[in-house]
């Protein structure tokens, strides 16, 4: 393998490394903060330049499963289990929807309605009664 084709080679260990701690500050300063991290706050947090994390943060793709903000999921189930717990009926209501399956279901029947046609009918039948009156 030449120098030039081990370059390249490190530059993309490198390049890897770096995405993955990006990734990862990215994800961390989103929980920790509840928003959005600037790019300086991401280049603080790895120690690596702006300029780096800003090449890195146009490339960066999150799985559409891994929702940035999905990292907070856990926090949000434990608070729903934490209130369900305390006795919100609410919380108590949204567990049950969520760990059991569980739906409001309301039954509504109806009876025979008249068609359209039956309407005009009845329509033109009026207008004709107040016609002959």
């Amino acid at each position: 393998m030449s120098e030039k084709e081990l370059s390249k080679s490190d530059k993309n260990i490198t390049w890897e490394l770096n995405h993955q701690i990006i990734r990862d500050s990215y994800m961390n300063l989103i929980k920790l903060n509840q928003k959005k991290p600037t790019i300086k706050q991401v280049s603080e947090d790895c120690k690596l330049s702006m300029t780096t994390i800003d090449k890195h943060l146009k490339s960066l793709k999150f799985d559409p499963l891994r929702h940035p903000l999905r990292i907070l999921t856990d926090d949000v189930l434990l608070s729903i289990a934490s209130s369900a717990k305390a006795g919100s009926s609410s919380s108590q209501k949204l567990w049950v929807q969520i760990f059991e399956g569980w739906s409001e279901k309301q039954e509504i029947t109806h009876g025979i309605s008249p068609t359209l046609v039956d309407l005009v009918k009845k329509y033109k039948n009026e207008e004709q009664i107040k016609k002959d009156d």
